[in-house]
């Protein structure tokens, strides 16, 4: 199979603008009127003989590249560009397996040379022996031409997969601008500057600023032609092609919807216009100076502060002062000096009880509230114990701290 981008067939613009026509004497913008309607004339037997596009886009690119190394200027030797046409349809339908009768093809191609598509043609007359002749004489020259290089891959397949992997194959719109548009690149020499790839992705880009579509980009943020491999400036180069053709009109086309696009197709900063961004989840990423970040508290539940919060201590009761928020700091607040506390044996030692069960006074909330309440005993306690031994309950200013123990009559003193 031929290779997407075979040196054989690709020609810059030097050898675009020096092809033996022009070599013989012949000007380029007539050599392009010609190759448009030897193009045109194989539609027209095609349709009359019923083939799918994908046949006649092979044709074509046949005729083109025949007249690469042939002249199109019979007065100097050349040959007729609608019988290299017929020869180039015949030659397609045996390639691209859609077989036709000779004699049909032979009839159709009769019709279409003699703009009469009821004239009645049979195997006596001499327009149709003329016509047999030709196309199977000059079916051995255009093999001889082509190298024999005849399996192509065409653009609509890879404008197929391309609306698939982009997600708006159900985008009748774009889809039928760009078909409309690889029609009429069949038109044109396009298919010698490029691959059939790069002229799908030139298509797509056409049909996106025509109807105003935007295609998106991908996971990553890379614009859609990124995804599909293609280049700016062959994209650019593509459109340019196709509107110099609307622009020259070789066929004299009365209306061509198509013709009225925008020239701003051809700046290569349009491109940006069909993009449908999308941002990535790291663009939303917070950075690491001036945005929130994330403290785990105490008690498990995360606090987001800013960098001017960080150095501050964090607080969970909004009803804190300054002077109690240093209060606590300084009583050991922190994990750290709660576990300190915790770990010493003095500090349990005054709320040991006779019977080696110590009162219930959680740490926690002396750290956190400023104020220590006793915990009422459990009523064992207040049965077995006298009255002059318990003890008397705290000031509200009072706070116990971790270096408190009780005196013997039972009262907390610091």
């Amino acid at each position: 199979m031929e290779s997407d981008t075979s040196s054989q067939w690709l020609f810059t613009d030097a050898e675009i603008n020096s092809t033996p026509s022009t070599l013989d004497k012949l000007p380029i913008v007539e050599e392009r009127c010609r190759r448009a309607k030897g193009v045109n004339f194989i539609i027209q037997a095609g349709i009359l003989l019923k083939l799918p596009q994908l046949t006649l886009a092979t044709a074509s690119v046949f005729f083109h590249r025949f007249f690469m190394r042939s002249s199109m200027v019979p007065e100097r030797g050349g040959l007729h560009h609608y019988n290299i046409a017929a020869t180039a349809l015949f030659l397609a339908t045996k390639t691209e397996e859609n077989c036709r009768k000779t004699k049909e093809i032979v009839i159709a191609v009769a019709k279409v040379a003699q703009k009469n598509a009821s004239l009645i043609i049979d195997e006596q007359s001499k327009e149709y022996w003329r016509w047999r002749d030709n196309i199977l004489l000059y079916e051995e020259l255009m093999l001889e031409h082509l190298t024999f290089d005849v399996v192509l891959q065409s653009p609509y397949n890879y404008l197929y997969n391309f609306l698939q992997k982009l997600h708006v194959e159900d985008n009748k719109q774009l889809r039928n601008v760009a078909w409309a548009y690889l029609n009429d690149s069949c038109l044109t020499m396009l298919c010698l500057l490029m691959s059939p790839k790069d002229i799908a992705i030139g298509a797509l880009y056409f049909a996106a600023k025509f109807t105003g579509e935007k295609i998106p980009d991908d996971e990553g943020g890379d614009p859609w032609w990124t995804q599909l491999g293609g280049r700016p400036d062959l994209i650019i180069k593509a459109v340019t092609v196709l509107y110099e053709f609307y622009t020259e009109n070789p066929l004299k086309r009365s209306e061509n919807p198509y013709a009225q696009s925008p020239s701003s197709m051809t700046n290569e900063d349009d491109l940006d216009g069909t993009r449908m961004r999308t941002f990535s989840s790291s663009l939303a990423t917070p950075s690491p100076e001036g945005m929130h970040r994330s403290q785990r508290s105490q008690n498990g539940n995360v606090e987001h502060t800013t960098d001017a919060e960080e150095s501050a201590p964090v607080l969970f009761n909004s009803s804190y002062t300054p002077a109690e928020s240093k209060r606590a700091d300084d009583l050991g607040s922190s994990d750290v000096a709660l576990k300190e506390a915790a770990n010493d044996p003095a500090t349990h030692e005054g709320n040991s009880h006779p019977n080696g069960i110590a009162e219930l006074v959680p740490v926690n909330a002396v750290a956190i509230s400023g104020t220590a309440t006793s915990t009422p005993k459990r009523k064992a306690d207040d049965v077995t114990m006298p009255a002059s031994k318990k003890p008397k309950a705290d000031s509200a200013d009072t706070v116990a701290t971790p270096d408190s123990a009780e005196s013997e009559d039972g009262e907390l003193k610091e």
